[in-house]
């Protein structure tokens, strides 16, 4: 018998990195929160650099001049994640998962899935999770994969959310900026939450 699990990784390191961007859909309520900015990357001799381009440059290579991976750092030199690249990590997280006694039964922009032993406890769960997602790399490569694609050019989305509550109805007409920073999100279950949340300008065809 196994117990499910809601999808509860990276969302401390997401803070570090994140202004005013898209999370995981998991990661709601403390999307609604991340409002500081990002620090500035270490540096290192230029040889040992990414050789990264775009407007997430800055975060990935900061990522990239943490990682100990060789892997992790493979998928973040060039600043962009492919879709074999985020697949690998899936199955890289999967198969550490399992290794745990975890089984991760659901994986994709609309959350995850994670089942695991009754005998396991939430400590034993969540240590399990953060190794797991630290040594797959699914923090930081999921994140970023979702956020290029989502918010390719590193904007301020949280206009474009409140947008997107207003138009699905999740929100009265006098709901504006002050409302999201203090906090104040649907917290409905609905889909139209995480579709709002996660892609708030539609860029996934949803």
């Amino acid at each position: 018998m196994t117990s499910a699990t809601p999808f509860v990784s990276f969302e401390s390191r997401a803070t570090k990195l994140s202004k005013h961007r898209v999370l995981v859909p998991a990661l709601l309520a403390l999307a609604a929160l991340v409002l500081t900015g990002c620090a500035s990357p270490n540096r290192q001799p230029e040889g040992e650099r990414a050789q990264q381009s775009g407007s997430w440059s800055d975060e990935v290579r900061q990522e990239y001049e943490k990682a100990s991976s060789p892997e992790i750092k493979e998928a973040l030199r060039d600043g962009v994640i492919s879709d074999q690249e985020y697949a690998e990590m899936k199955q890289r997280y999967a198969a550490c998962l399992s290794a745990a006694g975890i089984a991760l039964t659901k994986y994709d922009f609309g959350g995850a899935v994670l089942n695991q032993p009754p005998s396991m406890t939430a400590d034993e769960t969540h240590n399990n999770l953060t190794r797991c997602s630290d040594d797959s790399g699914e923090w930081p490569i999921a994140y970023f994969y979702l956020q290029m694609r989502v918010n390719p050019s590193n904007k301020d989305l949280r206009q474009a959310m409140i947008d997107c509550f207003k138009r699905k109805g999740l929100v009265g007409p006098g709901y504006g900026v002050k409302d999201y920073e203090a906090g104040d999100i649907p917290s409905s279950d609905d889909n139209s939450v995480t579709s709002c949340t996660t892609d708030p300008e539609g860029r996934l065809g949803g």
